[in-house]
């Protein structure tokens, strides 16, 4: 068992090193991509990438203070799911997801359960398992952002 600094600095160097692994991908964009927390351009909507000692996610997540708007973009997102899931894994449609806090967003994710990011032989395999999802948005973004982009003005 790890003491949670000991914890925070296994977390760091694990995002820290998926960063570097993802610096071959520079050229796809010409400003910097956080691919961790990657910037939509749309305030609603967020790509992340969330890591514990059992799980690891690619999220899409869509929180607005006006719930009927939040769903318009989840329902959107519907209308391309073909597009997004012919390039990611298996994705999970969540509508409802309350976070510690009790903050309440529409998720739509994929998850590997077999890998631990406190396990460092596992993070060869979980950066795969990023890079092909994170590309995968990034591609359908750089497709469907302006529609989102539309729904929001």
């Amino acid at each position: 068992m790890w003491s949670k600094e000991e914890a925070k600095k296994n977390r760091v160097r694990f995002f820290t090193n998926f960063g570097i692994y993802m610096k071959k991908h520079t050229e796809l964009s010409e400003k910097k991509i956080r691919w961790v927390n990657y910037r939509t351009g749309v305030s609603a909507i967020t790509f992340k990438i969330e890591a514990d000692n059992k799980t690891t996610r690619v999220v899409i997540e869509i929180v607005h203070p006006n719930n009927g708007v939040m769903q318009l973009f989840f329902e959107q997102f519907e209308e391309f799911k073909t597009m997004l899931q012919s390039d990611m894994d298996e994705l999970i449609w969540e509508t409802a997801h309350y976070n510690t806090t009790g903050k309440m967003s529409m998720r739509i994710f994929t998850e590997m359960n077999t890998h631990s990011m406190n396990n460092e032989t596992h993070w060869g395999d979980l950066f795969r398992f990023y890079e092909k999802n994170m590309l995968a948005l990034h591609e359908f973004w750089g497709d469907s952002k302006e529609i989102f982009i539309d729904l929001e003005n």
